[in-house]
């Protein structure tokens, strides 16, 4: 066993240094030592060292194994988390306490403990997010709950190498009828993982969920988008029927499986356009319409969204643009600011006076400040004033932690255009 000496040097490089005065085992897990300076941001809350800001880059450690992160100058450990010689994330930050042993009973008590983070939540809908990765401190870990059925997606190597104790724990924990691992992300591909997706548990993935409104959508996780259908946007949906004057007509578009044109049938919108490349995400918002009994007032268009909007001449009270993500890297920004730039224009121009726009980005790289600077240029183009009326993001399932701006990455802005 090492010891700390009475004025806090070590003295062994193997010893661990909390405080002073106290005696410490020696570390269980391979020591990663990472430059000076460069602890800062993961010791003002952040979860993440990139390749370059280590010391050491063992190749013999397996991808996802479990290490302790000491700092360079004298070997204070860090904390400790999953390791990857091979990604740019090249450590994950689990614990701050280097004595906690990370193993199954590690796991069980932080997705519980964010599970009965959302019990309030779970008394207005049936759907939502229980992990959300970083925000619950399992970088790299998502669960959504679909009613009875659960879906997870993994997107670092260290819980790839856990997948079957998170299946175990998810069953133990939610006793669901279903699982199904929704393995499908590029953030994968930077981890080296295969794309997969699969019913591990269970015979049967659709479900019928419900939002704090009371719309009703039936869901196939197992095919849905995402993790089966887009839980982040569920408050939003519902916050739309705020902005509907009566008898309007709302253009939906990027429109998947309803869920905003649903809500405006729902509310006091008389007749909604939904428009959507996708066939089957069309068949299902045909479906979801008949669940809510709003199917005549909804009529589906399938078509490219820049080109349906750039051509139409319809004039409308409120439109909703909420496409894909467009910038996945940072490569990706100029050609994104080109495309949300062309979509809000257009979509501006066929509002009617006092209408309200709805705009959309799950791209981390395009911030707040950014989209918002899009949509000023966009209103300067279209010669109309743009009003912000409220700033939203995700749901309160979907937490930012503070420390790490990456957390944060659906902006959703409702603007009148005057």
């Amino acid at each position: 066993m090492d010891t700390v000496t009475q004025n806090g040097e070590l003295t062994n490089t193997g010893s661990i240094l909390l405080t002073k005065n106290i005696r410490y085992s020696a570390l269980a897990y391979p020591r990663i030592r990472i430059r000076n300076k460069e602890e800062l941001r993961l010791l003002g809350g952040h979860l993440w060292a990139f390749s370059n800001e280590l010391l050491d880059h063992p190749k013999d450690i397996e991808p996802g194994s479990v290490v302790t992160l000491v700092r360079e100058r004298d070997g204070i450990p860090i904390g400790n988390g999953f390791y990857h010689p091979h990604s740019l994330i090249a450590f994950r930050l689990l614990t701050r306490n280097p004595e906690e042993t990370i193993d199954a009973a590690f796991f069980e008590r932080r997705i519980q403990d964010a599970a009965s983070r959302r019990e309030l939540l779970s008394t207005r809908r049936n759907a939502y997010r229980i992990v959300h990765g970083e925000s619950d401190l399992l970088p790299g870990l998502i669960v959504d709950r679909f009613h009875g059925v659960i879906s997870f997606q993994i997107v670092s190597a260290g819980f790839e190498n856990r997948k079957n104790i998170i299946v175990e724990l998810i069953e133990k924990i939610f006793q669901p009828a279903a699982i199904v691992q929704k393995n499908k992300s590029h953030l994968r591909t930077l981890e080296g993982l295969a794309q997969e997706e699969s019913l591990v548990l269970g015979t049967d993935a659709t479900t019928g969920i419900h939002d704090a409104g009371g719309a009703h959508f039936s869901v196939d996780v197992l095919n849905g988008q995402k993790t089966g259908f887009y839980l982040d946007q569920m408050e939003n949906r519902t916050a739309i029927r705020n902005f509907i004057p009566s008898d309007a007509r709302v253009l939906d578009l990027f429109t998947n499986e309803g869920g905003f044109a649903i809500n405006a049938a729902l509310g006091d919108a008389s007749r909604i356009i939904a428009v959507d490349e996708s066939t089957l995400a069309l068949e299902r918002l045909k479906h979801n319409a008949i669940l809510n009994g709003v199917e005549e007032k909804i009529s589906t268009v399938q078509a490219d969204c820049f080109d349906y909007v750039r051509d139409i001449r319809d004039e409308f009270d409120l439109i909703v643009v909420d496409p894909p993500a467009m910038a996945k890297s940072k490569k990706d920004i100029p050609n994104a600011r080109k495309g949300y730039l062309a979509l809000n224009t257009a979509a501006i121009k066929r509002l009617k006076p006092n209408g309200v726009l709805i705009t959309c980005s799950c791209s981390h790289h395009i911030g707040r400040d950014v989209l918002l600077e899009i949509v000023r240029e966009a209103g300067r183009r279209a010669k109309r004033t743009v009003t912000l009326l409220e700033a939203r993001g995700a749901g309160i399932d979907h937490p930012v932690l503070a420390a790490m701006p990456e957390t944060e990455y659906l902006k959703v802005f409702f603007f009148r255009i005057l």
